[in-house]
């Protein structure tokens, strides 16, 4: 199973850094900030810090589009919703297909309505019915990790049926009231006067995958591949009453990095999202697995720069990875992990492959 690869065809993005993956990712290379105060304040009166994509974006996308709201709107499902229908569109936009594609959907972990979101596959449908095909698309709710679950399906899937291409997207706002109580009721948003918080980020990232090289997107002689992803779970979460060890995110590295053993990982990009809660596992799991990474490893934690994604995260840092590794000449592969606030943990190597003309 290691030996077998996707490829990347195409990648789509949009994030409160700009609303493309070109725009996103050089915004994060020049170490450019969307953190700001919002008008949500926490228990102690203060503005919390989020990453918000800009509202004019929103309504300048939004007049162009005809959305299904569905039995319960808000401006989160709004926003997951446009988000989705924007990087999907980015994704697949350069590609033609005969069928739809089978497509997987990364979710949140946090079932804090009591109805679904309204219904962002069925938008998704509307807008690229050459693409999506209800039917055939699957939701995986565990957050962070979800992505790189997907991933996981879509081999298994892509490997076993004649389907060319599969989507993997994920799209995730915190802009809920019910959800920003909870979190601040465990102190754990950012502020002024907090420590040990996270930025509520939003974005919404879509990798239309492949098993066949030459559908691949080529860049300079080169395309982006993915190798099988280690998924596991953590018995100690965060919601756990379990002692917290890090053994989670050490089995999902050792899974991915099982055909990477020879110091050939130059970085690490992470889902860290500022919490002090999340360094623990990584440093277990780095150490654990040291033989697969480059002695001058660096660990990227682009959240820094667009806030925690949620269930956008793994798609999100794929992208990212791997426009990196495009422009890297002294790279050849990173490995790219996503830890959710629940058990699940996932981990992926994403490598560049020479392609011959």
């Amino acid at each position: 199973m290691s030996e077998r690869k996707l490829y990347i065809a195409n990648m789509g993005l949009i994030s409160s850094l700009g609303v493309d993956v070109e725009s996103t990712v050089s915004a994060v290379n020049a170490g450019i900030s969307a953190y700001g105060a919002t008008r949500y304040e926490n228990n102690s009166g203060e503005p919390v810090t989020m990453a918000l994509v800009p509202e004019d974006i929103f309504n300048e996308i939004d007049a162009d589009l005809e959305i299904d709201e569905g039995d319960r709107y808000n401006e989160r499902h709004d926003h997951i919703t446009t988000m989705a229908i924007v990087a999907l569109n980015e994704a697949c936009g350069k590609h033609e297909t005969e069928k739809p594609a089978p497509l997987v959907m990364a979710m949140s972990e946090y079932q804090f309505d009591n109805t679904d979101l309204a219904p962002v596959i069925e938008n998704l449908a509307a807008t690229a019915k050459e693409w999506i095909d209800p039917a055939l698309s699957r939701t995986i709710y565990s957050g962070r990790a979800a992505g790189i679950e997907a991933i996981e399906m879509a081999f298994n899937y892509l490997y076993d049926t004649e389907y060319k291409f599969m989507v993997i997207g994920g799209s995730d706002s915190y802009l809920d009231d019910e959800l920003l109580d909870k979190l601040d009721e465990s102190r754990r948003l950012l502020s002024a006067g907090a420590n040990n918080g996270f930025a509520p980020g939003e974005a919404a990232g879509f990798l239309l995958l492949t098993k066949h090289i030459e559908l691949a997107d080529v860049q300079n002689g080169q395309v982006i591949a993915l190798n099988h992803p280690g998924v596991s779970d953590e018995t100690g979460h965060m919601y756990s009453q379990e002692p917290y060890r890090g053994d989670g995110l050490d089995q999902a590295f050792k899974g991915a990095l099982v055909s990477h053993q020879n110091k050939s990982i130059s970085n690490i990009y992470s889902s860290l999202n500022g919490e002090n809660f999340w360094a623990k596992e990584l440093g277990v799991a780095q150490l654990r697995n040291k033989k697969s990474f480059r002695d001058d490893v660096q660990v990227e934690h682009p959240v820094d720069c667009f806030g925690d994604l949620g269930a956008a995260s793994a798609p999100v840092l794929i992208s990212i990875a791997a426009q990196d590794l495009l422009n890297n000449n002294d790279a050849t592969a990173h490995l790219v992990y996503s830890s959710s606030d629940s058990a699940k943990r996932g981990a992926i190597v994403v490598e560049k492959v020479a392609v011959s003309a």
